[in-house]
């Protein structure tokens, strides 16, 4: 008889047991549920390898709050308008397993519903021709509300002409549980297994080999540690296992490597393992054991075979890796006569595009780009290469309205003499055209080279296409499993290892963390270790806080008077020019870089959107009329606590939009700088990059309304790369100070997740809680960000508590609730406490900005002539990415990391070390939010200071970093 399996299934939850099937295979199941019913089908996952898919379920915590849909039944048969019968448990008795499972691009291929409790439930399914892979054996107990479930399984996989055999597709717990059978299929070689050991190998039934042992597995509640499991890996199937322990029968998760993105830290003994649905952080007691696990992770990882999607796979915007076909030596060198008549074209590009700039009538007497001139150009002067080309100017092909090609074209209407002094293009070029007439105007002559450029464009664009995905098709696809990286961490390559140059490619990638979370090291074996939470732990220890009643050195002081405040209103532009590229493919970029050292190879410009990381620290000072409220004197302290946490939320806002997640900022060079005043919300606010190696920033915002505040943070971001997302955090406290009331408030922000980093939909969220502290009076307020379940989308709702250790240990009557991308309420009265500001129009295509951000990189009358050459407005390549020029922009970012690069050489050639000029480091780790601990505090210096020479209009001391 086949083996039995154990499988638990928490409430609100489902699990996924997945299995490799070939065509012309059948699997055979039957289900029985212990006292409580489960739902049960059978879904196929579309087969693309690397941890390319957008997500992949294991088991997960969601809300049941969606009917079940119809769904076809292991017979073929659909069951249009039945639902499933209602069970016992809760009151709601709905699924969502199997809308999110198809929202995923999972196929749904048979659906058994509703299996009875206590009641043996069968079924098969034949895999038709063509149609083999990774199947997912769905069990559903998103219904239940409080209840888990335990199911006692049977699988067996045969081929569909032929009856089943026992012992197919076993997992580790059903062959020990064969008793005395084990101790046969066991490896000669090796000695059985016992509690002490771990990393061993043996043989199961029908040549099914194991790796079995124990690993830390990481809890998912915040700060609890690691607990003991014990793990489970079939060669077979690449499918890694995990249960309670070495006895225990009952399955708690399992993963199929092929469809997954592993990761190992060598100096902290660690594997992450992404499966896009969830991260498992598994921790080895030993170097021994962790070069043991590390060894059968590699060989499950490479000894898969990927099975390509059918073509009626319908997973989102994620392109499949076909299979290699056979070589072909004359279809090669048909292919290689195309590319040589495309670089041909593209040639013959090139030189029309320097004939439309010759024909430019705007070009006749101004300079362009770094330095060159165009003005009174002779006519033996070489033509312009492409890169010389300002393509601010070329109309974007994709939004032009007249299609037609250019010798159909109607010629202009007007027509014009050549400027004076200079000798037009059509005059140069009358004697070889027949004698033209030598009157044509550069303006016609321009707009048919426009046109016949934009053709051109078109053809090479479509051949490069052509030719792209005929290699593709052509050529072995190199593993992407080896290169994972995020568009977030490439540009400053501090956290991630690049491919070695020589040597097999491996199947797992390293992971260096910005902080290797040495402290959470513990071992807990609670049972209930592996429940899902996403809500962080309460800090208790704020209760115990002390008054503070004078400032000390982690707050600054407010001045008396805010130069150059107050101003005349002045007009700022609502909109920014649309992106003419999109974003590059991260697939891509790491194809074309496999074997080379990452950390000196750039992401091309049109990964960044046209600001600086300090404009994007700037945003948060968007909803400054929060603080404004929160430094009334008149409000009680629970209402100015809820103002500063209201504020502390809206930073989240800008990323409401998820295309703000698909471009970075550019990374600022060291001692840029920002400043924004803004005379109509009556502060201002001034950053620095005070430091490159680590990036760190520094900014202080200040306003004298209701009584005045100051804001003040030096943020240092991290990044943690898992494989399908990255986790942001931000190290360095907020700090807010209130003058009238003299109360001070610190918070740390909340961890955000990138998603989806290599294929899907990205979008940035914010998880876990966030708390807020009043340093003066002890009271907080805790902000915790709902999970909406892996499988449910982004998760954009909030609700805050406000605590007061003065009245015991229960919220207070006032709180806030509502969505970080929407805005916040009050929970006793209902009212609006903040609302989300205005986006600019159509703002998913002009890089997910708020009105607010298309300001910042603009220069008005409050900043012209008055900005230091640091200012981040000034930065060249940004300015020419914004207008559309990105050959500029590509041009100028290398050689400003050039000579960024060249300055810091000289400095420590000389022993120097680099001194930020407007911001002083001072003592930090003051507060209860701080808890004690040393932190990097920055604060603007009181003389001598930014400000100070603003007024002046003479800027000392200050470097020239975008000198190119």
């Amino acid at each position: 008889m086949a083996g039995l399996e154990q499988i638990v299934v928490h409430a609100r939850s489902y699990l996924v047991r997945w299995i490799r099937v070939e065509e012309h295979h059948s699997i055979s199941w039957s289900v029985e549920p212990h006292k409580k019913s489960i739902n049960f089908g059978i879904f196929k996952h579309p087969g693309t390898k690397g941890g390319l898919t957008p997500v992949l379920p294991t088991h997960e915590t969601v809300d049941a709050a969606t009917s079940f849909p119809p769904t076809p039944s292991l017979d073929g048969h659909a069951q249009a308008g039945k639902r499933p019968r209602q069970g016992s448990i809760g009151k709601s008795e709905d699924s969502t397993a199997v809308e999110k499972l198809r929202s995923i691009g999972l196929k749904e291929v048979a659906w058994a519903g509703k299996c009875e409790a206590d009641k043996v439930s069968m079924g098969r399914y034949d895999v038709p021709e063509g149609d083999g892979g990774m199947f997912g054996l769905v069990f559903d107990n998103t219904f239940s509300k409080q209840t888990a479930k335990t199911i006692h399984f049977v699988l067996m996989t045969h081929p569909t002409n032929a009856p089943p055999k026992s012992g197919n597709s076993l997992h580790y717990s059903q062959v020990v549980s064969a008793g005395n059978a084990v101790g046969k299929n066991y490896s000669p070689s090796l000695n059985p297994i016992t509690d002490s050991s771990s990393g061993m190998e043996f043989r199961g039934a029908e040549g099914t080999t194991f790796y079995t042992g124990r690993l830390n597995k990481r809890r998912r509640k915040k700060g609890q540690g690691y607990a003991k499991r014990f793990f489970s890996l079939d060669y077979t199937s690449s499918t890694l296992s995990y249960y309670r322990d070495r006895h225990s029968s009952a399955l708690r998760g399992a993963v199929p490597l092929s469809l997954a993105a592993v990761g190992v830290n060598e100096k902290t003994r660690e594997f992450s393992i992404d499966s896009g649905a969830e991260v498992w952080h598994l921790k080895a007691h030993n170097r021994k054991e962790f070069d043991g696990w590390r060894a059968a992770l590699e060989r499950a990882a490479s000894e898969t075979t990927v099975t390509p999607p059918p073509a009626s796979s319908t997973l989102p915007q994620v392109r499949s890796l076909p299979k290699p076909a056979v070589y072909d030596p004359i279809a090669e060198r048909e292919w290689q006569r195309i590319e040589e008549i495309v670089s041909k074209v593209s040639g013959t590009r090139d030189a029309v595009r320097g004939l439309a700039k010759d024909t430019d009538p705007k070009y006749h007497s101004t300079g362009l780009g770094l330095g060159l001139t165009t003005s009174r150009r002779s006519s033996n002067a070489p033509s312009p290469t492409s890169h010389d080309v300002d393509h601010s100017y070329f109309p974007d092909t994709n939004g032009t309205p007249d299609r037609r090609p250019f010798w159909k074209r109607k010629p202009s209407a007007e027509r014009s003499a050549a400027p004076t002094g200079r000798r037009s293009i059509s005059a140069q070029l009358a004697p070889a055209i027949g004698g033209a007439p030598a009157h044509v105007a550069d303006d016609l002559v321009h707009e048919r080279c426009m046109a016949l450029l934009r053709d051109l464009d078109d053809a090479v664009s479509a051949f490069s296409a052509l030719i792209a995905e005929s290699k593709a098709r052509r050529r072995p696809p190199l593993p992407t499993t080896a290169s994972r990286n995020s568009f977030e961490s490439t540009d400053n390559q501090e956290y991630f290892d690049a491919l070695d140059g020589d040597g097999s490619p491996t199947q797992l990638f390293n992971i260096r963390h910005s902080q290797e979370d040495e402290g959470q090291n513990g071992h807990d074996t609670d049972a209930d270790s592996d429940a899902s939470s996403d809500t962080g732990d309460v800090d208790r220890q704020a209760l115990a806080a002390t008054l503070k009643t004078a400032h000390n050195g982690s707050f600054p002081r407010l001045p008396d008077t805010l130069p150059p405040l107050p101003l005349p209103l002045v007009k700022r532009r609502l909109n920014v020019h649309t992106p003419k590229h999109a974003p590059p493919s991260i697939i891509s970029f790491l194809r074309k870089n496999a074997g080379k050292d990452l950390s000196t190879v750039s992401m091309p410009v049109t990964a960044n959107e046209p600001t600086s990381l300090l404009q994007r620290l700037a945003e948060s000072m968007e909803y400054s009329r929060l603080l404004d409220h929160a430094a009334s004197a008149s409000l009680p302290p629970t209402e100015r606590l809820a103002y500063v946490t209201a504020f502390a939320v809206s930073y989240f806002a800008n990323n409401r939009v998820k295309e703000r997640a698909l471009r970075k900022p550019f990374n600022p060079m060291l001692g840029e700088t920002y400043e924004l005043v803004r005379e109509d919300l009556g502060f201002r606010f001034l950053a620095e990059k005070v430091s490159h190696h680590p990036v760190r920033m520094a900014c202080q915002a200040e306003s004298l309304t209701n009584g005045g505040w100051c804001f003040t943070q030096s943020p240092k971001p991290e990044q943690k790369f898992w494989g399908k997302s990255v986790e942001l955090n931000t190290e360095g406290r907020a700090r807010v100070v209130l003058q009238a009331p003299r109360e001070q408030y610190s918070w740390s922000q909340a961890t955000c997740f990138l998603r989806n980093v290599i294929a899907g939909e990205k979008y940035v969220e914010p998880v876990q809680s966030m708390t807020v502290h009043c340093e003066t009076s002890g009271m907080r307020a805790v902000a915790t960000f709902k999970s909406g379940g892996m499988f449910s989308g982004r998760s954009e709702d909030v609700q805050i508590e406000l605590f007061d250790p003065a009245k015991g240990d229960a919220p207070l009557s006032l709180g806030l609730t509502g969505k970080w991308t929407e805005g916040l309420k009050r929970t006793d009265t209902g009212a609006d406490v903040w609302t989300v500001g205005p986006l600019v129009p159509d703002a998913a295509k002009v890089y997910g900005f708020t009105t607010f951000a298309a300001a910042l990189n603009e220069i008005t009358a409050v900043e012209d002539g008055h900005l230091p050459p640091t200012d981040s407005r000034l930065r060249p390549d940004q300015r020419a990415l914004e207008v559309g020029d990105v050959d500029k922009a590509e041009a100028l970012k290398a050689r400003l990391e050039e000579r960024q690069r060249a300055r810091r050489k000289v400095r420590e050639t000389h022993g120097q070390e680099w001194r930020p000029r407007f911001f002083e480091k001072v003592s930090g780790g003051e507060g209860e939010g701080s808890k004690g601990t040393e932190e990097d505090l920055w604060i603007l210096k009181r003389h001598g200071g930014y400000w100070e020479q603003r007024v002046k209009g003479e800027w000392t001391g200050v470097e020239e970093v975008f000198e190119v």
